[in-house]
């Protein structure tokens, strides 16, 4: 994938950051009235599949997720490093990333799947773009592509910034990758600019649009779908995103492939 271009991305807005929480909650409240849908979606090999948390959260925010991925015979994992603090997690001594994707791929034998909420979704790609041949894919959930510190809600901003600390404004997070990738946002995202969540450029990729706020991504049943819908594809076969039929109006018209077509000099 290459550099993503565009205008400077806008931080949303104080009030759709306020009612994050509240919205969070009724995605999921939303789980069991959706229970028929997601439980229609298509089943894979059940190989394992590795998921992080967003920052300041933990693995208790994405128990459903995994427990869900479980229901479908996906081996899922907790990233095991406790709270996800940024950098100050990643640098603290206890068991790295690395560490886990071993321990759960015997030791890179096995390719396994990463999906990351928000800061979860950065680190998942920066293992993915340094050890591609550990990764079979990465799904992304409300993940920034450029550490501009604009596209950010002030107010999650000066929390991130004292508890974790931040790139410099403009700093490249990694956008190379040569495993599929899946970029899943929304537009009522309240903590991180939308367009800063999606990406267009080469490679095997792809954005799927929500509707919804960003706490909840993790427990959103749409989310829930498209995760279980890319995890069954075949290995090296790889195919955008189509929902048919009435779960079409669950996802939002800007949902597209990310591939842009290089032909060979």
């Amino acid at each position: 994938m290459g550099e993503k271009t565009g205008a400077a991305p806008r931080a949303p807005s104080t009030v759709l950051a306020l009612a994050e929480l509240a919205r969070a909650s009724l995605e999921t409240s939303s789980l069991a009235l959706a229970a028929p849908l997601i439980a229609e979606a298509p089943r894979g090999d059940g190989h394992d599949v590795l998921v992080l948390p967003g920052f300041a959260f933990s693995r208790v925010s994405t128990f459903l997720l995994r427990a869900y991925l479980r229901s479908l015979g996906y081996r899922a994992h907790d990233w095991n490093l406790g709270r996800n603090l940024g950098l100050r997690t990643l640098a603290s001594g206890r068991p790295s990333l690395a560490d886990q994707v071993d321990l759960i791929s015997a030791g890179g034998r096995n390719r396994i799947s990463l999906v990351g909420h928000s800061l979860g979704g950065v680190i998942a790609r920066q293992y993915a773009s340094e050890n591609p041949d550990r990764v079979r894919q990465v799904i992304c959930l409300g993940s920034p592509f450029v550490g501009d510190t604009r596209a950010v809600n002030p107010l999650v901003l000066g929390l991130h910034n004292r508890i974790a600390g931040l790139p410099p404004p403009a700093h490249s997070l990694p956008l190379t990758l040569s495993v599929p990738f899946t970029a899943i946002y929304s537009r009522t995202d309240g903590i991180v600019a939308p367009s800063d969540c999606t990406y267009i450029g080469p490679g095997q990729a792809e954005n799927i649009e929500v509707f919804g706020s960003h706490c909840g991504l993790v427990s959103h049943p749409a989310v829930f779908y498209a995760v279980a819908d890319r995890l069954a594809q075949p290995p090296d076969q790889w195919r955008p995103f189509r929902p048919v039929g009435w779960r079409q109006a669950l996802y939002g018209a800007d949902s597209r492939p990310a591939h842009i077509e290089t032909k060979a000099a």
